[in-house]
């Protein structure tokens, strides 16, 4: 990304920290007695507590030097053991890897492989508690600071596609960040005058190697992607896959995006594959794709239903064994919504 060469060193920090806590924390896990698992594990917890602790602490304690560094001073400096503290208690989350593990051999998987979805699971957990731990901190560090108006994320490769496409997207402090388990993405501070450019999910995208490409999104969707496809609209496409019945068989979709306010939504109702909204006074070919109630500011329950395209938006390996050609492919890419 193009962001300042130190927001990129704070990220890098920040991810080598949380691997080397969740290799201590996974050594612990290692030493643990498969016949007596659960006595074994609970008399090693508050070790492994203290590691995570450890790392935790050192992870927010790089927010004030590095954003005094960047920035300048602050209304006050942050408090680590707070940002740590922000982040919850670790006695049920250390609980879940034996809970695992016993769940595990109760179902007749075998003892290598009930150790391994414990020890997963916690290397998971320590990864992203480290992580908030340090993000808490720099949002702190970066509200105290009045000449920081906004904060952009910092991803580095390799990332999942769920961060890509969000790499380099700038925020402002009302609004939250968003992560998943083991998300290592960093948050950099951004001030008026600002000159750096923000870098998009496209130039990482081509930063990756083909390897990476296929990892992170999937063949089909690297290939939509190639096609020219919008990356943000593949990628969010998958959070409301499923298998419907069109076209006289059983052919993969997607309901996200598909009503009038979406783009693919649109495209659908309309039959225009370059419609961006759907006017008005259209009727289109539409039905009601969600129905929930809500409460009004007069205490009114109230009923909303969104009305959408019948027809399914299919998802892009679902365009790609129907079309018969790549003008074909093209032209389903548009109608879908995915290249805009």
């Amino acid at each position: 990304m193009s962001v300042p060469p130190a927001a990129q060193d704070h990220q890098q920090q920040r991810a080598a920290q949380a691997a080397m806590t969740a290799a201590a924390v996974r050594q612990v896990w290692s030493t643990v007695d498969p016949d007596n698992l659960e006595q074994s594990w609970l008399a090693r917890a508050a070790l492994v507590a203290e590691l995570i602790r450890r790392g935790q602490l050192t992870a927010a304690s790089t927010a004030e030097p590095w954003l005094t560094t960047e920035v300048g001073p602050g209304e006050g400096s942050v408090d680590p053991v707070a940002a740590v503290e922000a982040t919850g208690d670790l006695q049920v989350p250390l609980l879940y890897p034996m809970l695992i593990a016993l769940n595990r051999l109760r179902r007749g998987f075998t003892t290598a492989m009930s150790i391994l979805s414990g020890a997963y699971f916690l290397e998971m957990v320590t990864r992203t508690l480290v992580a908030d731990a340090g993000r808490i901190a720099d949002m702190a560090g970066m509200i105290a600071r009045p000449r920081v108006v906004s904060y952009v994320r910092v991803v580095e490769l390799p990332a999942c596609a769920r961060c890509i496409i969000l790499a380099g997207r700038e925020y402002s402090f009302s609004e939250g960040f968003l992560r998943h388990p083991r998300c290592d993405c960093t948050i950099a501070p951004r001030r008026p005058g600002d000159t750096w450019e923000l870098a998009g999910p496209k130039q990482l995208f081509n930063e990756m190697t083909a390897a990476q490409q296929r990892k992170a999104f999937g063949a089909a969707a690297v290939d939509a992607i190639g096609e020219g496809a919008d990356i943000a609209q593949v990628v969010n496409a998958r959070r409301g896959m499923d298998t419907v019945t069109a076209y006289g068989r059983k052919v993969q979709a997607t309901r996200e995006g598909v009503t009038r306010r979406g783009i693919a939504g649109a495209r659908l109702i309309t039959g225009d594959p370059t419609a961006l909204i759907v006017p008005r006074s259209s009727e289109g070919d539409m039905r009601v794709v969600s129905e929930f109630t809500r409460r009004t500011r007069t205490g009114r329950q109230q009923l909303v239903r969104l009305r959408g395209a019948k027809a399914p938006r299919l998802m892009p390996e679902e365009i790609y064994r129907q079309a018969d050609d790549r003008e074909h492919a093209i032209r389903l890419l548009k109608r879908n919504g995915y290249i805009v």
